[in-house]
C-alpha cells in the first residue's frame, strides 16, 4: 500500500471516528427546495439571500434543530465548511433588541466572515401569534400606561409601608398646654389727681 492511500484511509477513518464521537442531539430535518420557496419539516420559508450559494440543503439538514421553528428569519454562515444557525424574531415582538430583525446586519458584521457566504430565510408559513398583534399606538400606549400604573401603585406602597421596617419611627409630640397664671389689677390713688396700678397674681 501506498503512502498516499495510506494517508486517505486514515483521515476516512479519523472522519468516522469523528461522525461516531459527535452523534447529532436531533433528527435530521426534512428538507425541500422549490425555486425561492424552501420548506424545512412543517415551516416554509422564502429565500431572501444566498450569498455565493451558501444554501446547501444537505448540511441544512443535518444542522436545523426544531428549537429554531420558533424564530421568523434563520441566518446562516458557512465558515470552514461548517453552518452556524442563528434566528432573529420581527421587529414588533417585545424581545432584547439583539433578537430582532434590525440586529442582522450587524450580526453578519460582527460575527461572520468578512465576504464569507451566508443566506437569509424569513418564515412564511405557519405565522405567528405575535404577529397579529394590536397596532404599534395601541401598544405604545398600553405599555406606557401599564408603566405608570405601577409607578403609582410602587408608591402608594412605598408611602403606607415607609415605616415598617425603620427602628427609628417618627411620633407625633402633643404640646403640653399650660395654664396661664391670671393676674388682678389693683388701682392706688396717691394723691387728688395721681394714681398707679399694681398687678396681682390671682391666689395670692
Amino acid at each position: 500500500m501506498t503512502k498516499k492511500n495510506e494517508t486517505n484511509s486514515k483521515n476516512q477513518s479519523s472522519e468516522n471516528r469523528f461522525e461516531k464521537e459527535q452523534p447529532l442531539r436531533h433528527p435530521l430535518a426534512d428538507v425541500a427546495q422549490d425555486g425561492k420557496s424552501i420548506k424545512i419539516d412543517h415551516q416554509l420559508y422564502t429565500i431572501v439571500v444566498n450569498e455565493r450559494d451558501a444554501l446547501d440543503l444537505k448540511m441544512l439538514r443535518k444542522k436545523y434543530d426544531p428549537y429554531l421553528d420558533q424564530y421568523d428569519y434563520l441566518v446562516g454562515d458557512v465558515s470552514s465548511d461548517h453552518l452556524r444557525l442563528k434566528g432573529f424574531y420581527k421587529d414588533v415582538v417585545r424581545t432584547s433588541i439583539d433578537k430582532k430583525e434590525l440586529a442582522i446586519v450587524d450580526y453578519l458584521t460582527e460575527y461572520c466572515n468578512p465576504g464569507g457566504p451566508y443566506f437569509i430565510l424569513e418564515l412564511t408559513d405557519p405565522v405567528h401569534h405575535y404577529q397579529h398583534q394590536m397596532p404599534k399606538r395601541k401598544r405604545e400606549y398600553s405599555r406606557e400606561h401599564n408603566r405608570n400604573e405601577r409607578f403609582h401603585q410602587r408608591r402608594r406602597y412605598n408611602k403606607r409601608h415607609k415605616n415598617d421596617n425603620n427602628p427609628f419611627k417618627k411620633r407625633r409630640v402633643h404640646q403640653t398646654k399650660f395654664k396661664k397664671k391670671q393676674s388682678v389689677a389693683v388701682k392706688k390713688k396717691l394723691g387728688r389727681h395721681h394714681s398707679f396700678v399694681i398687678k396681682k397674681r390671682k391666689g395670692k
